[in-house]
């Protein structure tokens, strides 16, 4: 079984940085877009810390060793936001005025929005053995507050912000954008929150 899961997590790792590469095509190879806009995004920053701990879990499982505490919430982490980014994704596709254009998004995108997410989530429920502590949902909103806190400081500056619940002009104000980021915050708790409970639900090391 570790073989499968380890053979399965080396496939999605490639799948994953290959998406990120097409997705990002666009400031190394044609030039068309500014590199740091693209690399603020959420979903590429979010698929960036999947590759991170999809690399780290295949060389604990190479190794044949037992998946480490912090490497289990670090997966936990990854999982969370990718799909976060997807979920936020999806509801865009719900705008009638977006909608159009992204149906028609490239296939890297998909797999970034999509599929990956629900791998990740069906790589951490059926492939954890590490029951997690209640408290690491708490870590999950580290990441998200410090990236929100960049957008809003270079934003402002740069003038361009990758979400518009993030541009004050666009989503009516700061306060408005507080009420977003706080709904973004309840839903990446309870998700964080979710998934350690299924670690919960069953066996396995403390």
């Amino acid at each position: 079984m570790r073989f499968v899961v380890t053979a399965m997590r080396i496939a999605i790792l490639v799948v994953t940085v290959l998406a990120l590469l097409s997705r990002t095509s666009c400031f190394y190879i044609y030039g068309s877009c500014v590199a740091i806009n693209v690399l603020s995004y959420f979903t590429i920053q979010s698929h960036v810390v999947m590759v991170i701990a999809l690399a780290l879990a295949v060389v604990v499982g190479i190794r044949g060793q037992p998946e480490p505490q912090w490497l289990t919430v670090l997966r936990l982490l990854a999982t969370t936001y990718v799909v976060v980014s997807g979920g936020v994704f999806a509801l865009l596709i719900l705008d009638q005025e977006l909608s159009p254009f992204l149906l028609q998004a490239p296939l890297a995108s998909r797999l970034l929005h999509f599929v990956l997410p629900i791998y990740a989530v069906g790589d951490f429920v059926f492939a954890t053995h590490r029951r997690l502590p209640w408290s690491a949902a708490w870590l999950s909103l580290g990441f998200p507050i410090l990236w929100a806190g960049y957008t809003l400081v270079r934003g402002n500056a740069a003038n361009w912000y990758p979400y518009f619940f993030l541009d004050p002009s666009a989503a009516g104000g700061y306060g408005m954008i507080s009420v977003y980021a706080f709904g973004l915050a309840v839903v990446i708790l309870t998700l964080a929150t979710a998934l350690i409970a299924t670690t919960r639900m069953r066996r396995g090391s403390p």
